[in-house]
């Protein structure tokens, strides 16, 4: 049985989801509207999760910070 991963992308549109009340493809405008979701996972899986390291953007009304230790934060 293969494991699999959930990338920053997933864990933020999931977040955004949560704190919406909607399903994650129910978002809109979608996620790749707003920032480069391959981009973005690439910083934060490569960077060292004990470097304090964090993306921070708005999408609608929220303000989210990811984290490169698997944090997400949607206020």
């Amino acid at each position: 049985m293969a494991l699999t991963t959930r990338t920053p992308t997933d864990r933020i549109l999931e977040a955004l989801a949560d704190e919406a009340g909607v399903d994650p493809v129910e978002l809109s405008p979608p996620l790749a509207d707003v920032v480069d979701p391959d981009a973005l996972d690439a910083l934060l899986e490569r960077a060292d999760p004990d470097a304090e390291v964090a993306v921070r953007f708005e999408y609608q009304e929220y303000e989210v910070v990811a984290r490169a230790d698997g944090g997400v934060d949607v206020r």
